[in-house]
């Protein structure tokens, strides 16, 4: 590419990375004097502290409370920039306090150039004109759950709301997959994970490891006087380096159970449930005959669950705090009721076990399924199932016609639940 002219003193505005990255670069570029205006206080920047530091050591000075004015030119040519200080004042919508002009705070910064980084927006022109619907924002209304913005039509990414990072554009293309897959009625591959599994001897150790704190081992730096080119400024780890980094890993993958751990009221348990890899119905009434239309899979491959007891829970939203998931463990993990009354008055992901039985409630609803000597007996207000212990029906019963189809799915959640719960915690007062 082109180096551009910066000259000697660079001003850029912004509190950002992108800023940070224009500062550090104005500096390799040949600027002896950079500075960064800001309007907040260091406090505020939306910046990395990784990011800061690393302008801070190079030499780029911060200068807080400062919002600009107007360039000003000589000539055709920048010679400064004018600016006003702030104070902060109210929280804004963000929590951020706002910063506002103090009156006859006027000055100026000398600049041989300003750079202003303080966003980016997505180009959306060449979708104007037609019918798709874009916010005010200047981004793309989609589906959340498939991001479906059109028939045959999807978007991800930076021009959708959410989070715009590259990790939140491959979620957003992954998503869109399975729902064209499902559009075009074709098999979904699901990404192969292997999710390890710790032995008992291991989850102690592990557990150990998180009672202690172990600082990180962090890679070599170039000095800030060798950071003058666009070299590397980090070091890549050696291998025994790279091992003994690894070695902190803390197995969040295999072994969360943070919502346990910090739960005062012990509401949420670790139970183990079964690996199954079924096959499950899907029925339909077709000439007043109920009958298993498909399939579809239903896959367990983590034996480590979680169980919510709600009537241990008061809500403090310290799972929701904690979770290294950025979940509400309190709200979306299976609750489990003690009693029936508690368990009649929910809606929502509700069960309630008694001895060999399980009931659940979702959208108003109530359904149940029992263990017997051939399998599963599952009932809700339209059809009764016998299956067998792979989840194959073996006997339909129509109770009430319904329209379209009726997925075994949520059966075979309450089957995985019973079993689970059956085997892990038979302390609770439901068996009997």
């Amino acid at each position: 590419g082109e180096r551009p002219a910066l000259g000697k003193r660079v001003v850029v505005i912004g509190g950002g990375d992108t800023a940070m990255d224009a500062a550090r670069v104005a500096r390799r570029l040949g600027a002896g004097e950079v500075v960064v205006a800001y309007r907040r206080t260091r406090a505020e920047m939306p910046a990395s502290e990784e990011e800061l530091s690393g302008a801070l050591e190079e030499g780029v000075e911060l200068l807080e409370l400062v919002s600009p004015v107007r360039v000003l030119r000589e000539g055709g040519r920048v010679v400064g920039l004018e600016c006003v200080r702030n104070k902060l004042g109210d929280p804004g919508p963000d929590g951020r306090r706002r910063p506002v002009p103090i009156p006859g705070s006027e000055f100026t910064l000398p600049a041989d150039a300003v750079v202003v980084a303080i966003g980016q927006q997505a180009d959306l022109s060449f979708l104007s004109g037609t019918k798709l619907n874009i916010r005010r924002e200047g981004l793309l209304e989609v589906d959340p759950e498939t991001g479906r913005l059109a028939p045959r039509l999807y978007a991800g990414g930076d021009v959708t709301p959410g989070v715009h990072s590259i990790i939140a554009a491959c979620g957003d293309g992954l998503r869109a997959a399975r729902a064209i897959c499902r559009e075009l009625s074709i098999p979904f591959r699901e990404p192969s994970v292997p999710r390890p599994e710790l032995s008992r001897q291991e989850i102690v150790a592990v557990k150990r490891m998180r009672a202690r704190k172990e600082d990180r081992h962090r890679p070599q730096l170039l000095s800030p006087a060798e950071r003058q080119g666009f070299q590397l400024i980090e070091a890549t780890f050696t291998p025994e380096e790279a091992r003994a980094e690894a070695a902190r890993c803390l197995q969040c993958s295999a072994l969360c159970d943070k919502c346990v751990e910090v739960c005062p009221n012990r509401a949420n348990l670790t139970y183990f449930v079964p690996v199954v890899d079924w096959r499950v119905p899907v029925l339909e009434v077709r000439d007043g005959e109920l009958r298993v239309a498909d399939e579809e899979p239903f896959r367990i491959t983590q034996t480590r669950q979680i169980l919510h007891i709600d009537d241990l829970c008061n809500e403090c939203g310290n799972c929701a705090t904690f979770c290294v998931h950025q979940g509400k463990p309190y709200l979306e993990k299976p609750r489990l009721f003690l009693t029936e009354d508690g368990f009649r008055a929910e809606k929502e992901n509700a069960f309630y076990i008694s001895g060999d039985a399980i009931r659940r409630r979702e959208g108003g609803k109530e359904s149940s399924l029992s263990l017997t000597d051939q399998g599963y007996l599952y009932e809700d207000a339209y059809v009764e199932v016998l299956l067998d212990p792979d989840f194959k029906a073996r006997r339909l019963r129509l109770k009430s016609p319904f329209p379209g189809r009726l997925s075994l799915k949520g059966a075979a959640e309450m089957a995985v639940i019973l079993e689970g719960a059956k085997r892990s915690l038979p302390y609770l007062p439901v068996w009997a």
